[in-house]
């Protein structure tokens, strides 16, 4: 009786301990990722954000020039052309430099909304990451990846090289077209998110997707490659848009 006991007691112990071992293991990976993830997010940040008060205003639409008496069916070259030695667009031009000069003097902040999540795998990303780095001859983990499975960003974490820029969770905001119809008390740089990265064997390549979105109907995709560098740090290899809308 007693032995058996002992035996019971054995296989418990060993029991438990196999799967602290497998949860452990679990942990670290997602931990791993996790700081790969806060370590080349300023990279990624330099490589896709647009303030969108920066930019240049664009041309404006067949319909404004011709109420202006510009002949843009018989010609739309020539008719553009005139309007941008107007003094119209000249005086549009040096407004948004004006307003552009401003902006390097202004210390509030400017918020990039950010979904809570980062979200499962992109499928394609297996087939893709093999591609990229071919001449690597890169191995992928042999083991079903979980592609519905995700985790909370901490925003604490995120650093960017953009000292006035700021983060804050989408769940604070409304969905959809109301995000971007609502006014704030506070200027919204764009609407950011993430998908999870995914390694090889060797965890020394990666590859995750993300979107970046300055209004409802102008959003872009992109792919980010990654590797890890000699010194062992995380940099970015690649960027590819991949969709806009």
């Amino acid at each position: 009786m007693k032995k058996a006991l002992r035996t019971a007691s054995i296989l418990l112990i060993m029991t438990t301990l196999f799967w602290n071992c497998k949860s452990e293991k679990a942990i670290s990976e997602t931990e791993f990722e996790q700081a790969v993830f806060y370590e080349i997010f300023p990279e990624i940040i330099d490589a896709i954000y647009v303030d969108i008060r920066k930019v240049p205003p664009p041309p404006p639409p067949p319909d404004f020039l011709e109420k202006r008496g510009y002949d843009v069916k018989s010609n739309h070259r020539k008719a553009y052309d005139l309007w941008e030695k107007s003094d119209e667009n000249q005086n549009r031009n040096n407004a948004w430099v004006k307003k552009k000069d401003s902006l390097h003097l202004d210390a509030s902040p400017t918020y990039l909304i950010i979904y809570d999540t980062i979200a499962q795998f992109e499928e394609g990303d297996v087939q893709e990451l093999k591609k990229h780095f071919k001449h690597q001859n890169i191995v992928l983990p042999s083991k079903a990846i979980a592609l519905n499975h995700g985790y909370t960003i901490d925003l604490k974490q995120l650093k960017t090289n953009h000292e006035n820029l700021k983060f804050k969770y989408q769940s604070e905001f409304p969905n959809g077209r109301e995000f971007w119809r609502t006014q704030y008390n506070f200027h919204t740089s764009g609407l950011l998110g993430f998908n999870r990265i995914l390694f090889d064997t060797t965890k020394t390549y990666g590859v995750l997707n993300g979107s970046f979105g300055l209004e409802f109907s102008n959003t872009v995709g992109f792919r980010i490659f990654i590797k890890k560098t000699d010194n062992g740090l995380w940099t970015i290899d690649e960027v590819i848009e991949t969709w806009a809308s």
